[in-house]
């Protein structure tokens, strides 16, 4: 008799118990559980209203490169004790020729960052969100825009792949393991 014909005390026994038919599923499920809450926990900035608009009058500014090749574009503001600093994105993707073109030392600016960065601990520096020049009328990067690329992010597309997997998965069992149950019965009765 084949493993799945035979009886232990009158209970079927299947080619995987229970829980463990289930086990890839629920990993899957954990994982992309686990990635959302670690994602809430480190993430600054979650929507565009968790930002701070404020204006300042630009003092000085510095596009220039690492010693190890890296960007490091800052701006310093004469109401700001901080470095407004341009990371990800908005640094890759920023015209310094058209900023330094355009604005000049003594031009206001509005900027947007995050006021539940720490400042002491990040050595003085606050990231860069959104960066406009309201009287000319230019907009270098908004800060909805920047939260947006965030939030869209290769842990988020992990958070619902890992998520939609894992529920597929567990349908899947359940649907095959219903099919076995049903043929059993009907081959057993």
């Amino acid at each position: 008799m084949s493993r799945r014909g035979r009886r232990t005390l009158g209970v079927p026994t299947f080619p995987m118990p229970l829980s463990g038919r289930f086990m890839p599923a629920t990993l899957l499920i954990i994982l992309g559980l686990g990635l959302m809450i670690f994602k809430n926990f480190t993430q600054e900035v979650k929507t565009a209203q968790d930002l701070v608009v404020k204006e300042g009058t630009l003092i000085n500014y510095s596009f220039k490169k690492t010693p190890e090749g890296e960007r490091d574009y800052g701006i310093w503001l004469r109401e700001f004790a901080e470095r407004f600093e341009l990371e990800g994105p908005e640094e890759a993707s920023f015209d310094t020729t058209a900023f330094k073109a355009a604005i000049k030392p003594g031009d206001r600016l509005r900027v947007e960052y995050s006021d539940r960065q720490d400042v002491l601990e990040n050595g003085g520096v606050r990231t860069l969100y959104g960066l406009t020049a309201p009287a000319k009328k230019l907009s270098f990067f908004e800060g909805q825009e920047t939260v947006q690329k965030q939030n869209s992010g290769l842990v988020t597309y992990g958070i619902y792949g890992f998520l939609a997997l894992g529920i597929l998965l567990y349908i899947w069992q359940l649907i095959r393991f219903q099919r076995e149950q049903k043929a059993y019965e009907e081959t057993h009765g």
